[in-house]
This record gives structure tokens, C-alpha cells and sequence, in this order.
């Protein structure tokens, strides 16, 4: 296996940055990008990228999950603000199998299936269909 080689550069405000040799942000065993006021993000050939946890984390608390350059999560939300709102999201879009796949901070939901805006009820009525299919 051939390990590849990276470029690590600090900048003058002290942001650690690491490039594959096409020159895209990449770093495979961590963050591609730390800067001091401790945000971190965490990309593959210049995606945003991180199978393990969040792929973007800013220092005032906001955390978004990415694989292969789109919010993703399948364990809870993709994009979690500090201001309390959140967004479940699979492969880009929108959703939320199991309940509102957007709160916002002011406690308002919003249901999302496959990025389709849903009415609660339509979301219940598209939840029982599901449950008698399995």
C-alpha cells in the first residue's frame, strides 16, 4: 500500500491546513483544517468527509455531519446549531423516518421525507403506510 503524501501549512493566524497533491484540503486521519479558535474541518480530496462524526465543527458550537461532501447522518441530526436548531438529513435531502427532520430554535417542526415537505398529518398518514409494508 503506498502512503500518500500530504502538505501541512501554517498560516499566519496559526490555521493548520493539510492538501493532497491535486491540492484539495485532504487528511484522512483527521482534520483537514483546525484553525485556533478551535474550528475543525474534516474533508477527503477537498469533500467534506467524516464517517466517524461531525465533518465541521465551529467554535460557537454548530456541528454538521458529512460523507462524501453531503450532510448525512443516520444516528440523529446532520446540522445541529447552538442556537438549538437542528436538520436530519441521508445523502442531501431532508428526512426524518422517525419525526420532525427540522427544528427550529423557536421549537417549530417541520417533517421531511426523501427532501418532501410534509404536513404532520401527512407525515403520521406516510408513517402508517410504512409500518403495514413491514
Amino acid at each position: 500500500m503506498k502512503k500518500e503524501t500530504l502538505t501541512v501549512n501554517t498560516d499566519i493566524d496559526g490555521t493548520i491546513t493539510y492538501y493532497n497533491a491535486d491540492g484539495n484540503f485532504h487528511n484522512a486521519n483527521g482534520p483537514a483544517v483546525v484553525r485556533t479558535n478551535g474550528e475543525k474541518q474534516y474533508r477527503i480530496n477537498g469533500n467534506l468527509h467524516n464517517a466517524n462524526g461531525p465533518a465541521v465543527v465551529f467554535a460557537d458550537g454548530y456541528k454538521a455531519h458529512y460523507i462524501n461532501g453531503r450532510l448525512h447522518n443516520l444516528d440523529g441530526p446532520a446540522a445541529v446549531h447552538a442556537d438549538g436548531y437542528t436538520a436530519h438529513y441521508i445523502n442531501g435531502k431532508l428526512h426524518n423516518a422517525n419525526g420532525p427532520a427540522v427544528v427550529y430554535a423557536d421549537g417549530k417542526q417541520e417533517y421531511y421525507i426523501n427532501d418532501v415537505l410534509l404536513t404532520n398529518a401527512e407525515f403520521k398518514t406516510w408513517q402508517a403506510k410504512k409500518t403495514i409494508k413491514n
